[in-house]
Parts: structure tokens; sequence; C-alpha cells
């Protein structure tokens, strides 16, 4: 290289990762210190841009949130990144479903299943949001961190979560609720089963037409997961498929039912037609 030759400055943020002016001089390695200095600069611009004004830079930055966990360490994401996100759930949809997207990929970033619980704060204001793309990339996050709790927080915490959610005054909530409520049933107690079941059959039965429509559309998955946990005896008489899934069923195929309810009764066939047909043909012996 010749001694007039000069390099400039990077010309673009360097947590855009865009293209830079010129290769970089060649230089030494950088060692452990340096490279922690780095990625915490890093996470700084990016939460610097979460806070900032333009949508466009909200939306990337909130998807760099695992980047930006890895800089933090555990520690640091549980107590400072967490509730920064929690306290800025007030923000333009598309930035939300970015947030919402990543949360579910931060169970390592907190530590593991251990800390996994500390997700849930953040996602259950997002659980209850108006948008559905917000709410629908926050159940699929909800799930992955749920089959990540130890038993003894899943039966504790994240049970009293969809408690909560399927008894709130928010119509959204309760959407939440019917569509967690399947995914979670085999993992419950006993108990838990029963009450979360008899909070299912409410939820079919909401008078807000959109939560009966999503309740419509998990009843064939909550039938696979009662059938799951409970097995051949769910179908007795007394069982749950028996006293409580059917007559949903039915209830949601009247025709007082309105059009986006009832029609969900097309994909339940076919759900209770699998499931029929792997317990044979002797189902209610």
């Amino acid at each position: 290289m010749s001694d007039g030759m000069q390099m400039t400055p990077m010309d673009v943020d360097p947590i855009d990762d865009g293209p830079k002016s010129m290769p970089p001089a060649p230089s030494s390695p950088l060692n452990q210190r340096e490279l922690t200095v780095l990625k915490e600069e890093d996470a700084r611009q990016a939460i610097d841009m979460l806070r900032g004004e333009d949508v466009a830079g909200r939306v990337s930055a909130a998807n760099k949130i695992e980047g930006i966990a890895v800089a933090l360490g555990h520690e640091r994401t549980r107590e400072e990144l967490l509730p920064f996100l929690a306290d800025g759930i007030d923000d333009e949809d598309e930035v939300l479903v970015s947030i919402a997207s990543s949360l579910g990929k931060l169970v390592e970033h907190v530590g593991g299943c251990d800390h996994a619980e500390k997700l849930l704060m953040p996602l259950e204001l997002l659980l209850t949001v108006e948008e559905n793309t917000v709410r629908d990339a926050a159940c699929a996050s909800t799930k992955v961190v749920a089959d990540s709790l130890p038993s003894y927080v899943f039966e504790t915490r994240y049970a009293s979560l969809l408690e909560d959610l399927a008894n709130k005054e928010w119509f959204t909530a309760r959407i939440s609720a019917a569509t967690l409520l399947p995914s979670a049933y085999a993992r419950l107690t006993r108990s838990q089963q029963t009450s979360h079941l008899q909070n299912f059959e409410s939820l079919c039965k909401d008078e807000t037409p959109m939560v009966r429509r999503v309740a419509a559309q998990q009843l064939g998955h909550i039938l696979k997961a009662v059938l799951k946990a409970k097995g051949r005896m769910c179908f007795t008489p007394d069982g749950e498929v028996s006293k409580t899934i059917i007559p949903l069923y039915e209830f949601l195929a009247t025709t007082e039912q309105p059009d986006s309810v009832r029609l969900q009764t097309t994909e339940n066939c076919v759900a209770f037609g699998q499931v029929l047909s792997e317990v044979g043909p002797n189902w209610t012996e």
C-alpha cells in the first residue's frame, strides 16, 4: 500500500452490517475485551434505534433483539432488556410483530430453561394487543417458551397466565387463551386440566364472535390433547369428549352461529375423523 493511501471510516451503522467504503486495512486480531466492547456498542446502537422515531429503524432494531441479548449476556438480558421491551409495548404493529417473534428465540440467552419464565412478562402484554398479527407472533413464541419451562413453573406460572388470559375483560386476551390452551393441556395437573377445559368451554360460548371463532378453530386440537392426556377413557359416557367436546362441536355447528364460527366445523370434522380412526371402532367402550 502506498504511503499516500488513507483508509476512510465505515460509512454505515455497524449494526446494519452494510457495505463499507473500502476493505479494512490488515490489523492484529481483536482480543476478547475489544470484541466485548464492540458487541456492547452494537447493542447500545440497536437499543437507541428502538427508542427512535423512525418506524423502519425500530423494526430493524427489533429484528436484532437476539443479537442484543448475546451482547448483553444472560443477567443483563433478564434484568435490563426484557423490562425495556415490556415498557415499549405501546408501539407500531410492525415493531411489535418483530419483538414478539424475537422473544421466542431468547430462551438460551436469558440463561436457559431455569430462567425462561422471565420471557412471559413481555409476552403476556403482547398476547393482549388488538392487532392479530402481533398476537399470532406472540402465541407462537409463547408456545416455544412454554415448552422449555420446567414442570413446576409450567404448572404454576404458566397455568396462572392461561387462567388470567381466559378470564380477562379484553376479548383479545381471551382469543390468545383459546389459542394456547390446547398445546398446554397435556402438561397440566389433573385438576388444572379440568378447570382449563371448563375455561375452553366458556371461550367456545363467549359473547364475542371473534373469540368463538378462534375457539372453534382449536376444537380439534383440544380433542387431540385430551385424548393424549386421558386415553380412551375420555370417550366413555362420563369422559371429557362425550360430556364436553362433542356438545361444543354441536353448539358451534348450529345455524345460529355466524358463518365465521360455523364454517370452522369443517376442519373439526377432519380432526374428529382422524382421532376416531386412531381410537378404533369401539371408541365408546
